[in-house]
């Protein structure tokens, strides 16, 4: 078995400050430094656009980039943050196990992630951004987020919806103008503390990435958010089917019907998912564990990452 290092941060203080704070983390990180920073400046017009709906849906990310930036004596440009997201076919499987299907009464939300540790940060931070909601999750370019829960009891969890969209080989050409999923998640974070929240900062935003975006709350609401192609729609779960999943394809049907591709493997990780919940069994926090820990395909954890899992 590989050996594979992971880090923990904790962040807290301004935006400016965390930024700096971890400039002078990553300088101990020289190969870290090597994927963070960009070889080229980005195009001045996407830099300025990026920046701009930054600014807009997650105010105090560019403050933070500012400081990392002036800790590291570079320019913000310099980062390949504001160019690229990182989008990397990845398994993921989401779901929300509501109360009327859990022994103890309880939500119970489930996340997988099988990303290829050479393209993921390994990182683990809590971030308490003054003036914002403090959150725990991992970081995808290290700025960004994958998923994680804040202090209100909000959830976040992405998985891109069919191919990932991005610049790199095998991804999908984005063909609007509009952020990634990682901005997004940490937007969403930092400043909804449930669903409902969610949805609404959602609404005009504009959205670059095709995803199933599932959210859950304290208050045992749960929603699912999918776009593609600058469509998006909501579906809600209810206490009746008691369950709410996604993987790496489209389960709405008005965008089902724009998804060119499907990925195998995801269907039959969504499908695994549904024939277990499905059951009339009330689910123990043991049991849910034991069904995102097996190996595909008689689970949804996949380690193949050569094949794009």
């Amino acid at each position: 078995m590989n050996s594979i290092q992971a880090s923990i941060s904790y962040l807290k203080g301004t935006s400016y400050e965390i930024g700096r704070l971890q400039g002078e983390e990553i300088k101990k990180n020289p190969n870290a430094m090597n994927v963070i920073l960009s070889s080229e400046l980005i195009d001045e017009t996407k830099y300025k656009d990026t920046k701009q709906l930054i600014d807009h849906y997650a105010p105090g990310l560019n403050e933070e980039l500012q400081g990392f930036a002036d800790s590291l004596n570079i320019k913000p440009s310099c980062l390949n943050f504001f160019d690229e997201a990182l989008l990397q076919p990845g398994g993921c499987s989401l779901g929300a196990v509501l109360p009327s299907k859990t022994s103890d009464g309880k939500t119970y939300v489930l996340r997988n992630y099988d990303l290829s540790p050479a393209i993921s940060d390994m990182r683990l931070c809590t971030t308490k951004v003054k003036g914002k909601y403090s959150h725990t999750g991992f970081s995808v370019s290290y700025f960004g987020r994958s998923e994680g829960l804040n202090e209100e009891g909000f959830c976040v969890a992405f998985a891109s919806c069919g191919i990932p969209v991005g610049k790199h080989p095998g991804m999908k050409k984005p063909i609007l103008k509009g952020l990634q999923f990682m901005v997004i998640v940490r937007a969403l974070l930092e400043n909804c503390k449930d669903v409902e929240e969610g949805i609404t900062y959602l609404e005009n935003m504009p959205i670059g990435t095709n995803m199933n975006l599932l959210l859950s709350d304290a208050k045992g609401n749960v929603a699912l958010v999918e776009t593609y192609d600058g469509e998006k729609f909501v579906e809600r779960g209810n206490q009746k089917s008691g369950f709410l999943i996604a993987t790496n394809h489209a389960v709405m049907p008005k965008i089902m019907k724009l998804e060119d591709r499907k990925l195998e493997q995801s269907e039959i990780r969504y499908n695994f998912l549904k024939n277990n919940l499905e059951s009339d069994d009330f689910f123990t926090k043991n049991k849910l564990q034991q069904l995102m820990f097996n190996e595909y395909p008689n689970g949804v954890t996949v380690h193949n990452f050569e094949e794009n899992f």
